[in-house]
């Protein structure tokens, strides 16, 4: 015993002629299958339209979404940097009028910049006068012959990253080696 076929596209064709008025085809008649494919073919091709629009309007929402997220991290960090900002700029301007401007002033604030800095995920690389091994990832040697890796450095300029993305290379130079001046960063 065979079991019935399944028509559906015919029926479906059959019911759409009749909704529409035209005259209702025999099941089995090879334009009413015609017509019935091209009809799931139509079909198809508008789902697959729709769903590539949803597609395209899900892409530029989370890029949006991930634009607002850095502006409003990048806002965040400025209202905390901001006070901090203004206390230099006053002092650059005692500076200027020839008012005295104390280093450990300077110090104190250069401390409070980095560490809001910090919590922005900027860490240092390196302390100054830090013996280390070197490392070409995280350091870069000021002047003189090849350095190996692992081989013994002294940090003279501290480097930063931001997370796992190195900034600054912190600047080297052979352990025991006499310390470059201060202008060769």
């Amino acid at each position: 015993m065979t079991a019935p076929t399944n028509h559906w596209p015919s029926r479906l064709s059959a019911a759409w002629q009749a909704l529409r008025g035209a005259p209702v085809r025999d099941p089995g008649d090879p334009r009413a299958r015609i017509a019935a494919l091209e009809l799931d073919l139509r079909e198809r091709d508008a789902e697959l339209n729709r769903v590539r629009a949803e597609y395209e309007r899900l892409g530029g929402q989370a890029e949006r979404e991930r634009a607002g997220a850095a502006a409003a991290g990048l806002g965040d960090l400025a209202r905390h940097l901001a006070p901090l900002l203004s206390q230099l700029a006053t002092i650059q301007a005692l500076a200027a009028d020839g008012r005295e401007v104390r280093v450990p002033d300077i110090l104190k604030l250069f401390g409070k910049v980095e560490s809001v800095l910090a919590e922005a995920g900027l860490t240092r690389i390196g302390t100054v006068g830090e013996q280390v091994p070197f490392d070409t990832r995280l350091h870069q040697r000021l002047s003189g012959a090849d350095v190996a890796d692992d081989a013994a450095v002294t940090v003279r300029f501290v480097g930063y990253r931001l997370g796992e993305t190195i900034l600054l290379k912190a600047l080297v130079s052979r352990a025991g080696a006499p310390a470059e001046p201060a202008d060769a960063a």
